[in-house]
C-alpha cells in the first residue's frame, strides 16, 4: 500500500501523483487517457484502453513434459486471458499436434489457424459482449436443469440412451465453465471489462467464481448418477428407485431455486432454499440408513450408494450457491 498527498491547482482541481512502476507496468505515456471509475467510498484508476493488442504466448514442446501437460499448459493460458498460442513442435510433433487438437473441445472460440508440420498456432477469438458472465451461467445452469429432469426420466422409465445422451452433456458444461472462469479473471483485473462482461460490481467476480465452479461440480455429479444407473440397470433390469427418484425431484427444485436467486439476487429465495435442504438431508439420511437393509444384493447396493452420494453432493453445491445468492442480495 502506498499513501499519495493531495495536491491542488488552478483553484478547483485536484491532484495526485502515479506510483511509478504501475506507470511502467502499464506503458503509460505523458498525455495518455486513464478511466476513473467511482465505487462507493473508492476511486477505481485504469488505462484507458485494457485491451491494447493480443497477447502471445509460444510454447516449445521440448520443453513440455508430456502431452497431457500440454493440454493443461493451453488450458491455463486461455484461462489468464492469452489471445495467441503458438506451439513449436519439437518432438513427437504428431503425438502432441493430435493432443493440442483435442483441447478444441473443451475451449470455446479456439481456432487452431496456422499449421506449418512443425508448428501450429492457435487464436482465442472471443467477444467479450456476445456472451455476458451472467448470459452464460444462466446457460450453463438451463444444460444442468435438463440434465437433472432427463436423470429423473431415466431412473423412471429405464431409458439407456437417454442417459448416455446426459453423459454427452456433461462436455457442454466444462466448455462453457472455462469460458465464465478467462471471463472473471479479466473481470478482476479491469472494472471496464467487468461493465462490458454484465459484471455491475468487482466484487461479485469472486462469488460468480464460486457459483461456476459448484455448477460444474453438480453436472460431474449427474455425470456420475447416470454411469451408476448404467451399472445398475446391468445388475438388475429396471430396478425399482421410487425413493430416490423422489429425493432427485426435490434436490432438482432446490438446486433451480438456489440458481434463480443467484439471478435475482434474491435473499428471501435462498432462505427457502436452506429450509427445504433441512427435509432433504432428513430424507437423504432415512434412505442411506435402509440401503443395506432390503434384500438388494452387495453390487446392486453400492451403484445404489453411489447414485445417493452424488444426490448428495449436489444437494450440498445447491446450499452453497444459495449462501452466494444471499451474499451478493447484501449490499455493500
Amino acid at each position: 500500500m502506498e499513501t499519495r498527498k493531495v495536491y491542488k491547482t488552478g483553484g478547483s482541481t485536484y491532484v495526485i501523483s502515479l506510483p511509478k512502476k504501475w506507470v511502467k507496468r502499464n506503458k503509460i505515456k505523458a498525455g495518455d487517457s486513464l478511466v476513473v471509475t467511482r465505487q462507493a467510498g473508492t476511486l477505481l484508476i485504469e488505462p484507458g484502453i485494457v485491451e491494447q493488442g493480443p497477447w502471445v504466448v509460444e510454447i516449445k514442446t521440448s520443453e513440455v513434459p508430456s502431452k497431457e501437460a500440454l493440454k493443461r499448459l493451453i488450458i491455463a493460458y486461455y484461462l489468464v486471458g492469452c489471445a495467441t498460442i503458438k506451439i513449436r513442435l519439437d518432438r513427437d510433433s504428431v503425438g502432441f499436434k493430435e493432443s493440442a487438437r483435442k483441447i478444441l473441445d473443451f475451449l470455446i472460440g479456439v481456432e487452431i489457424v496456422e499449421d506449418l508440420g512443425n508448428s501450429i498456432t492457435m487464436e482465442i477469438l472471443l467477444d467479450h459482449q456476445r456472451m455476458p458472465t451472467p448470459q452464460a451461467l444462466r446457460r450453463i445452469h438451463l444444460i444442468i436443469k435438463s440434465m437433472l429432469n432427463d436423470a429423473i426420466e431415466v431412473m423412471e422409465h429405464g431409458d439407456e440412451q437417454l442417459a448416455r445422451d446426459i453423459i454427452t452433456r456433461e462436455r457442454e458444461v466444462d466448455r462453457l465453465y472455462f469460458l465464465v472462469i478467462r471471463q472473471l479473471k479479466s473481470a478482476v483485473q479491469y472494472q471496464q471489462i467487468a461493465e462490458k462482461l454484465g459484471i455491475e460490481n468487482q466484487r461479485d467476480s469472486l462469488g460468480y467464481r464460486i457459483v461456476v465452479k459448484s455448477l460444474e461440480r453438480i453436472a460431474d455429479h449427474i455425470e456420475s448418477v447416470m454411469r451408476s444407473y448404467l451399472l445398475l440397470n446391468a445388475v438388475e433390469k429396471k430396478p425399482e428407485l421410487r425413493e430416490l427418484i423422489k429425493l432427485a425431484k426435490s434436490i432438482t427444485e432446490v438446486y433451480d431455486s438456489s440458481v434463480e436467486a443467484i439471478f435475482k439476487k434474491d435473499r428471501l429465495q435462498a432462505e427457502e432454499v436452506f429450509q427445504d435442504l433441512k427435509n432433504i438431508k432428513v430424507h437423504h439420511k432415512w434412505l442411506s440408513d435402509q440401503l443395506f437393509k432390503g434384500t438388494v444384493d452387495v453390487s446392486s447396493a453400492i451403484h445404489r450408494k453411489s447414485i445417493l452420494d452424488s444426490l448428495g453432493r449436489i444437494a450440498s453445491y445447491s446450499s452453497d450457491i444459495a449462501e452466494i445468492a444471499l451474499n451478493l442480495s447484501v449490499e455493500a
